[in-house]
């Protein structure tokens, strides 16, 4: 099942970027800096290389960006480092 992200740049300084995966009715959360969240788009996601490099670049010039179509099994996300969050439904 595939989830969509939402990043946002969460503070100028220091530096860092939330990410909210939303996974069916479950929403997962995490902050990172630079290099972390660099880290994990490349290697945690699934996503090309080029959508990595455009989804980078939509938070240096706009401050947030969304990608849809993300698969993380939920069962990784505790290991990765996300908090589970309480849901709106």
């Amino acid at each position: 099942m595939a989830g969509t992200l939402h990043i946002f740049r969460r503070s100028e300084t220091p530096l860092e970027y939330q990410v909210n995966y939303n996974l069916g009715p479950s929403s997962w959360v995490q902050v990172f800096d630079p290099a972390g969240l660099d880290h994990f788009l490349r290697l945690g996601t699934g996503l090309a290389p080029d959508t990595v490099d455009a989804l980078l670049a939509e938070l240096r010039d706009h401050g947030h960006t969304t990608e849809g179509k993300v698969a993380i099994a939920e069962s990784h996300l505790p290991e990765m480092g996300f908090a589970q969050s309480p849901s709106d439904e």
